[in-house]
């Protein structure tokens, strides 16, 4: 077997970040805030499309997807509450994602870790504001 089909294989095989929903509170709670969080961004309706983007990254497993997709169609937000309609996340909505699907799994964020993580988005903001001109 060549290199490259060995490395095609693990990379299809590599496991998610989430593979499915632990069965703990905090767990489950994180999960529907999370869930919560999506919807106010993008609505109901943009939220399928976000978690299969993750899915397609490799954050969330299949398991986990379909835990998610059963959470979401018992979940209602008013369209008043939705900040952006257009499905679309930015980078900053991203890294949230990242943040509680490991809040998801149980691991612990320091307050150090958040600091630098908004430190970096700031910088992140500055430099495409000059670079861009927006």
């Amino acid at each position: 077997m060549d290199p490259a089909t060995a490395s095609a294989i693990l990379e299809i095989h590599k496991p998610s970040k989430l593979e499915k929903i632990p069965d703990d509170p905090i767990s489950i709670i994180m999960t529907f805030k999370w869930i919560e969080y999506l919807c106010e961004k993008v609505g109901v309706e943009g939220v399928t499309e976000v978690l299969e983007f993750y899915y397609m990254l490799g954050w969330i497993g299949d398991k986990a997807l379909t835990q998610l997709l059963k959470i979401l169609k018992g979940i209602r937000v008013d369209n008043e509450n939705v900040i952006d309609s257009s499905g679309k996340l930015d980078v900053a909505d991203h890294i949230i994602s990242l943040l509680f699907i490991e809040r998801i799994q149980g691991k612990q964020i320091s307050t150090e870790f958040m600091d630098k993580i908004e430190w970096e988005l700031r910088k992140i903001k500055r430099g495409a504001e000059q670079f861009y001109g927006i």
